[in-house]
């Protein structure tokens, strides 16, 4: 993943993004995240920024550290919390650019998914600048810690020439486009809309193990 370019790239469209903002957008609620609005999650990208950089958090954070990251900010407007992100920014690429666990690519997946998050909550269309690199980072973790004991589930990517196999055989087959493949692994479908794609096989045994984090419980369409 080239994580320093696509971290860089979200975050300037962000910035962008949030210098367009009304102070009624700012406190929009983002179904994806149901207890943030739309400054909250830059409060929360923000902190986690200054979190790696400060050294009380090693990627992932919990939800507990995410909760102080937006208490932490509270007092801040938008644009203030922009600034000091942006101020740490510099730093924290460098760091990207140096350190090679894999646990560092996580804020890079963090940003580019509140990002879609944000533009579902404002009614904007979905951003798909480097989802493949996303898709590939996610689901070929799957595949590297998939169990032996459930079905295996081929992957395919409808409008690329991508598949990844989760174990050996090929058991199911599950197809869609790959943004919202990329978005159903990081619990941004409902169940009802993972079971909705196209499938050859039954899902019902593996779909709680196709999502690294918890499945959203309402139906989201960015």
């Amino acid at each position: 993943m080239d994580a320093v370019r696509i971290y860089a790239n979200a975050q300037n469209r962000l910035f962008d993004l949030a210098a367009e903002l009304t102070g009624e957008q700012a406190d929009t609620p983002v179904p994806a995240l149901p207890e943030w609005t739309v400054a909250e999650t830059y409060a929360h990208l923000s902190g986690i920024c200054a979190d790696v950089l400060g050294g009380t958090l090693t990627p992932p954070a919990t939800d507990t550290v995410t909760a102080r990251q937006v208490a932490e900010r509270a007092h801040l407007e938008l644009g203030e919390i922009c600034q000091e992100w942006k101020d740490a920014t510099p730093a924290f690429l460098d760091l990207l650019s140096t350190q090679q666990r894999t646990r560092y690519r996580l804020p890079v997946v963090d940003i580019w998914h509140h990002e879609n998050d944000l533009r579902g909550a404002l009614g904007l269309a979905p951003q798909a600048e480097d989802v493949e690199q996303l898709a590939d980072f996610t689901i070929g973790g799957l595949a590297k810690q998939w169990s032996s004991e459930l079905p295996s589930v081929r992957v395919a990517a409808t409008d690329r020439d991508r598949t990844w196999d989760l174990g050996e055989g090929g058991d199911l087959h599950w197809s869609g486009p790959v943004l919202e493949l990329a978005r159903a692994v990081l619990g941004r479908r409902s169940r009802a809309q993972m079971v909705a794609m196209e499938w050859d096989g039954d899902p019902a045994r593996v779909l709680e193990y196709l999502a690294v984090m918890p499945i959203s419980e309402r139906d989201l369409q960015v």
